[in-house]
């Protein structure tokens, strides 16, 4: 017959392996836990890439999964083949999504270079140029002016064309090569000015002039 210190002694034995037990058994749920968490949130991409997929291989029209079952099931073990097929699906989608993007490029640089077509068209339609449009700025203002006044006036009247100040500048300079236009100094600016119609017929004159001498020395290198 047991002795009470001895009943005492296989409690406390007992009880500290149940509570050994108890730990293990806490640290063992917890791993599956875990475990069981980490595998669905796996199968809840699995099911959205799925759901991506079947769409794709119904917009392409071709059997793009290769056989991968519609059940949405899970393979046995040892049979890797539907998820080889899923990556392959996937490959296939992104190479698809690729030449659309190519094909999307392309339309928006045909699209931008037609714009110069469109611009040839509304120059034809009588729409002034920018030389146009310089020359009578500088003819309303008898006072000489700067070429950012001229670009600013400009683009206050015309807000939907963009004109540049650089393009204004060689504009003016053209002028003034061709005799329509004056350029003055005053310390370090530059100020433009219309040139008056004498001062326009003069310079056609001379232009019309030296080319007609250009083009009469050949002839008369061969007279000679």
């Amino acid at each position: 017959m047991d002795t009470p210190a001895e009943s005492a002694s296989l409690k406390s034995q007992y009880a500290a392996q149940v509570a050994a037990d108890l730990e293990r058994n806490s640290a063992e749920r917890e791993r599956l836990s875990a475990e069981i968490a980490a595998l669905r949130e796996q199968l809840a991409v699995l099911d959205d890439n799925r759901a991506l997929l079947l769409s794709m291989r119904q917009t392409l029209g071709g059997d793009a999964a290769g056989g991968a079952t519609e059940n949405g099931g899970v393979s046995g073990p040892g049979d890797g083949s539907s998820a080889r097929r899923e990556v392959a699906a996937l490959s296939v989608t992104r190479k698809a999504r690729k030449k659309a993007d190519a094909a999307g490029g392309k339309r928006k640089g045909a699209d931008a270079g037609g714009s110069r077509p469109r611009r040839q068209r509304v120059r034809e339609a009588g729409v002034p140029t920018l030389r146009e449009l310089v020359r009578d700025d500088l003819a309303q203002h008898g006072e000489p002016r700067s070429a950012a006044e001229v670009t600013a006036a400009l683009s206050q009247a015309l807000p939907e064309r963009e004109i540049k100040p650089t393009v204004v500048r060689s504009t003016l300079e053209s002028l003034v090569a061709k005799g329509q236009a004056h350029r003055t100094k005053q310390k370090k600016a530059v100020f433009y000015s219309a040139a008056t119609t004498d001062a326009v017929s003069e310079a056609a004159v001379e232009v019309a002039s030296d080319a007609s001498s250009d083009a009469g020395e050949p002839g008369e290198a061969r007279a000679s």
